[in-house]
């Protein structure tokens, strides 16, 4: 209310006339003095045509307020086309990325010591039962329930209390948050790794685990929902209000840290997992700005070998 009264107050001001301005002269031409002729149109007959793109730009609506489902939709294009060629020249993704792939691959074989599973095993058995109640809290927050009753009241707060910024943060999280659950659950299907819990030692691949065990371990949803959610909050609030970073990011590694001291998830799941979240999270935000494509493409090149005199063809992806 506070912003609203000055806000106001300055449009009435812009409205009104200035009491020490000097009165309007009238017109003192005679009534039936022809009016002079109109000037030339200086800016040609294409003037009105190029003013059109920008009204149409004006009238164009945000990205964030745009149908969430065909958002989602496109991104998958994005995905492909755009995003994963830049990943892969940031170390900031890849190097984690990547030494989540080899901590989870220590866990297979018999002839290896699996760091994974042991660093699993000695987390989970130094939890008692008061700091387990913690892990549960942390956990319930990282479920899809509460992250879902969390962004539709605060996309109707912000809409409903004229505060874009909360909006467009709820709409664009709820956006990676899908992408980050559709592509989650689609690595747990393709990888059936085993959860530590009831036995399984987070061997991949196993499509009929033994019974009482689940083959959904690899990588953990709720660590990449978390840090999906986190990267949007702390995108759109951070510069101004640092704590908000310190609190999203603070709040994600804690819910990845619940995953494991409660035997749901091994360490190398909860890292991968929260760097698809984050990834999406800032792809999210940068499809908001109008991120810069870098396509990749794919290149055909022909094949001759002289020894053999065979031909053929290969395809390289550049980017």
């Amino acid at each position: 209310m506070g912003l609203i009264l000055p806000a106001l107050a300055t449009v009435a001001l812009a409205s009104d006339p200035d009491p020490g301005a000097p009165a309007p002269v009238p017109d003192a031409s005679p009534p039936d003095a022809p009016n002079p002729p109109a000037p030339p149109d200086l800016a040609g007959p294409d003037a009105s045509g190029d003013d059109a793109p920008l009204a149409d730009a004006a009238a164009e609506k945000p990205y964030w307020r745009r149908n969430l489902f065909k958002r989602v939709f496109s991104d998958q294009k994005f995905l492909f086309t755009d995003w994963i060629g830049q990943e892969a020249h940031r170390p900031g993704v890849t190097l984690p990325f990547m030494a989540g792939i080899v901590l989870a691959a220590s866990s297979q074989g018999d002839d290896l010591d699996k760091p994974d599973l042991e660093v699993e095993r000695h987390f989970f058995a130094s939890v008692d039962s008061e700091h387990t109640s913690t892990a549960v809290g942390f956990t319930r927050l990282g479920n899809a329930g509460p992250a879902i009753l969390f962004l539709g009241t605060s996309y109707l707060i912000g809409k409903l209390g004229g505060h874009e910024r909360l909006a467009e943060a709820s709409s664009l999280s709820a956006e990676a948050l899908l992408d980050t659950g559709l592509w989650t659950t689609i690595l747990k299907r393709a990888t059936a790794r085993t959860r530590p819990s009831n036995g399984g030692e987070g061997s991949f691949f196993q499509y009929q685990p033994e019974p009482g065990q689940s083959n959904a371990s690899f990588p953990s949803g709720h660590a990449s929902g978390a840090f999906a959610l986190a990267t949007v909050f702390s995108g759109l609030y951070g510069e101004d209000h640092r704590w908000v970073s310190w609190v999203s990011y603070g709040a994600a590694g804690l819910v990845g840290v619940s995953r494991i001291g409660l035997g749901r998830h091994f360490t190398s799941d909860v890292i991968v997992g929260s760097v698809i979240g984050n990834s999406f999270g800032r792809m999210v935000l940068a499809r908001r700005g109008g991120a810069p494509a870098r396509k990749i493409v794919p290149v055909v090149s022909p094949i001759f070998d002289p020894e053999t005199g065979g031909t053929g063809a290969e395809m390289t992806l550049r980017w």
